[in-house]
């Protein structure tokens, strides 16, 4: 059992008050999460949609039964000390006093599970689009190549290729991020692909990780309701590369401009993919259909001819990106391009639906400008007779995206119908209109009404046609007020099957 005096010597906080030497049974920093001997850290953080929560209040608005119980005698009974930026009068409990309590709890946390990731290789993937995609696609050629390997991310915890555990966030708080890892040390899991969001970057809940590869994908307009501007949300991106350690492995997207200029500012070996001349690891004679892609690869003095059931130029990125990662690591060539024969895609991007009359769904997450502009894009090189395309935006969620997104899937789509996705907070109507902006005045239907919209695409569609759903992905729910409520594209669209 680690005490007190031991995060005290690890933190070198500003202040210690009332200091006891305590035994500490975990780190936390969700008040349901405070038990008898934990490590609390109060810190602020953005744990609903579109809204801040300031740590003392969440700290404060904590009870037990008995809500008339102050919180200097709750505490005492739940804790065993507290991390914190200022201090918190009559407590008696012991207080450390730090300049950033949230790389703090990172640390602590570290400390805590017993340094987890000297014992595994983490493979940290960050980007505006691909994240999970790749993440899995690492996951499924080292375990092809033998290596006990998991991914973690937007979909949950991956061992091999069975779901281990389901997550709440795409990268998680660093009390349960380490915790993660130290299970997988007990599992002897030699590697992990994780994704690392600009959120997670942007909070410090992956200060102190010791990552061995990390992989850029691409940079577009994402998360303005969090960072603001694209400046900001760039350097949250950039400072995961900027802070490798110098035998580290940086694995980027040099057909990106953001991934050009990252290249000259990392402080470790970089290998670069892509597919224009000059990158290190390069792909072309790219051959795509509705079946899967054919590409050629070139890195050093080897050239593989790699086939993959993955659709669309944007995967030939991903499948690069898997590639470059597992090569820093050391992988065998010749079983990377035997796993890319099996590869799968993951759930809710690019997942096909057999719909009657020769028709075709297709459920994806693409909720941005650029990834809906890819996927459509894409459907339209497959051949299709005519691409009838469903989507809306989230709420409580940058709104300038919207009238961008009307007007790519307006030119991109043969029929549009507008619809809600996640409205939270915001009334779907209002949203609607600002994606409506972007589109022409005639031809476009509005329904705000998800199952209903994907019903009337349906409805409008003829033998040949595809219907893109798209924005939700692979979520099973749909976020309406501060309801959730059980709704998921994929069903929706099977459902038609036996109308």
């Amino acid at each position: 059992m680690k005490r007190l005096s031991e995060f005290v010597s690890l933190l070198s906080p500003r202040e210690v008050i009332r200091f006891q030497d305590v035994p500490v049974s975990g780190v936390a920093c969700c008040p349901e999460e405070l038990r008898n001997g934990a490590l609390y850290c109060v810190i602020d953080e953005f744990l609903e949609y579109g809204h801040w929560v300031e740590g003392l209040n969440l700290l404060t608005s904590f009870r037990s039964e008995d809500a008339s119980d102050p919180l200097s005698e709750i505490l005492p009974e739940r804790g065993g000390a507290l991390v914190l930026e200022r201090p918190i009068p009559d407590i008696t409990l012991p207080q450390i006093i730090v300049p950033d309590a949230r790389k703090a709890m990172a640390y602590a946390a570290k400390y805590f599970f017993d340094t987890p990731d000297k014992d595994i290789n983490i493979i940290g993937v960050t980007g505006t689009n691909g994240k999970t995609t790749t993440t899995h696609l690492i996951n499924q050629m080292l375990t092809a190549c033998g290596e006990p390997s998991a991914a973690l991310g937007t979909l949950g915890l991956y061992t091999g290729h069975k779901k281990y555990a389901d997550t709440v966030y795409t990268t998680s708080l660093s009390p349960t991020l380490f915790g993660t890892l130290g299970e997988l040390r007990d599992m002897d899991i030699s590697t992990l692909s994780m994704e690392i969001s600009s959120h997670a970057l942007k909070l410090d809940r992956v200060s102190g990780l010791d990552t061995d590869v990390a992989v850029f994908t691409n940079l577009s307009r994402d998360h303005l309701d969090f960072h603001g501007t694209m400046a900001d949300y760039r350097a949250a991106k950039m400072s995961l590369f900027t802070g490798l350690k110098s035998d580290a492995t940086a694995v980027i997207n040099s057909d990106d401009e953001m991934g050009k200029e990252m290249m000259s500012l990392c402080p470790c070996p970089v290998i670069d993919y892509g597919c224009t001349p000059g990158a290190s690891l390069r792909a072309d004679q790219i051959l795509c259909s509705s079946r899967g892609t054919n590409f050629r690869v070139s890195y050093q003095d080897t050239t593989l001819d790699i086939s993959t059931p993955l659709v669309g130029n944007f995967n030939v990125y991903n499948v690069l990106a898997a590639m470059a990662a597992c090569l820093a690591l050391g992988a065998d060539t010749e079983q990377i391009r035997t796993a890319c024969h099996t590869l799968n895609g993951v759930s809710g991007r690019v997942e096909t639906v057999t719909l009657p009359g020769n028709r075709v769904g297709i459920v994806d997450y693409a909720h941005t400008p650029d990834s809906l502009e890819k996927i459509l894009q894409t459907l339209r090189a497959t051949g299709s007779e005519r691409i009838i395309t469903v989507f809306g935006c989230g709420g409580d969620r940058d709104r300038g995206k919207r009238p961008l997104m009307g007007k790519i899937a307006s030119d991109l789509s043969d029929l549009c119908v507008v619809t809600s996705d996640n409205p939270r907070r915001e009334d779907p109507d209002a949203i609607i209109d600002d994606i409506l902006t972007g589109m022409p005045e005639h031809g476009v239907i509005v329904e705000p009404d998800r199952r209903k919209a994907i019903g009337k695409a349906f409805s409008m569609s003829r033998t040949g046609d595809v219907i893109l759903v798209a924005g939700k992905g692979h979520e099973p729910y749909q976020i309406i007020g501060d309801k959730t409520f059980p709704f998921d594209d994929r069903e929706e669209l099977r459902c038609l099957n036996k109308q």
